[in-house]
């Protein structure tokens, strides 16, 4: 990272100190040709705009640069697999939780885009520090950091545009979505639900924060029985499913082999029949969601996944 003057270093006190915490991650234009944020990691991270050769290390971050007008000269594995990018000769880094170093290094970049969730990518930020390489750690678990890491990426890039375009137009529509699912005439029972992360090794209930799905259904005014039930998420007793008896239950698969994570799922549910007495699985109120929409990060398509998952909620039985 280039060093700053000690004119940019008390501007940039001065701008910190007036913001609340949630003011603080906001860039702020230096000059003209500088952009300064603080990332994930609550780093103070300054780069010269419109960075020529952009590596992500996450494919969800990788398309998020693309959706903010910039282009890739690096990216890992998920970018072409999960996301479909169309990249052109960009380097290939490898699996998006063990990205090459090397490689990162050999495709020469002069910005990265990291994961502050991904422990491979912490790992690396002293040698890229080192070699002088602006780096910017981002964590997206919700539209909220998306939208974030959007305004960001588009003050890099000088797309204001796009962030219309692929934020504030999503967050309007979302705001609707919303509006309609907390204004909606369901009892606290038909707001419970039942979240459930299925893989080719395991079938785990998951709370609301920190999933794309959970982070969804609480934003709409579900109420998840594993935030209420710690022992869920550690140990998933058909017994204590039964007993709060969730209104719906939802699914959605993990990993590259989605047919063997709904085999798991089925062989677990068909190896203790008491699955099949809950209510939402006899009156088929158990969905499994689309993981592209709902376990990957949608990003462009935010506001879609919103209104799939809201048409399901306001769906009753009355």
């Amino acid at each position: 990272m280039k060093r700053l003057t000690a004119s940019l270093l008390a501007l940039l006190l001065f701008f910190l100190c007036g913001c609340t915490a949630q003011e603080s991650t906001e860039t702020a234009p230096t000059s003209a040709d500088t952009v300064t944020f603080t990332d994930a990691l609550d780093r103070v991270v300054t780069l010269s705009r419109q960075p020529q050769r952009v590596a992500a290390l996450l494919g969800s971050f990788a398309d998020v640069w693309l959706l903010s007008g910039g282009t890739l000269c690096a990216a890992p594995e998920d970018a072409w697999d999960d996301f479909g990018l169309e990249l052109g000769d960009a380097v290939h880094l490898g699996g998006a939780h063990s990205p090459s170093l090397e490689t990162l290094l050999s495709a020469d970049p002069d910005f990265v885009i990291a994961s502050a969730s991904t422990a491979a990518d912490v790992e690396m930020q002293e040698v890229l520090e080192n070699a002088g390489i602006p780096t910017a750690y981002f964590d997206v678990d919700c539209f909220a950091d998306y939208l974030e890491m959007l305004r960001i990426c588009t003050d890099i890039t000088g797309r204001k545009d796009l962030y219309r375009q692929n934020g504030t137009e999503l967050q309007e529509r979302i705001d609707a979505v919303r509006e309609d699912c907390l204004r909606a005439d369901l009892s606290e029972h038909e707001r419970t639900v039942l979240l459930l992360r299925t893989s080719s090794g395991s079938v785990k209930a998951k709370g609301s924060e920190g999933t794309i799905l959970g982070e969804m259904l609480s934003d709409l005014g579900c109420i998840n029985i594993a935030d209420r039930d710690d022992t869920l998420t550690d140990s998933l007793s058909v017994e204590s499913v039964i007993r709060q008896n969730p209104y719906r239950i939802f699914v959605v698969t993990m990993g590259n082999d989605t047919q063997k994570a709904m085999e798991n799922l089925t062989n677990m549910m068909d190896e203790n029949p008491a699955w099949g007495t809950l209510d939402a699985v006899r009156e088929n109120r158990l969905y499994v969601m689309d993981r592209k929409l709902f376990n990957t990060k949608p990003n462009a398509k935010w506001a879609e996944s919103y209104e799939k998952l809201s048409k399901i909620l306001l769906e009753t039985d009355k």
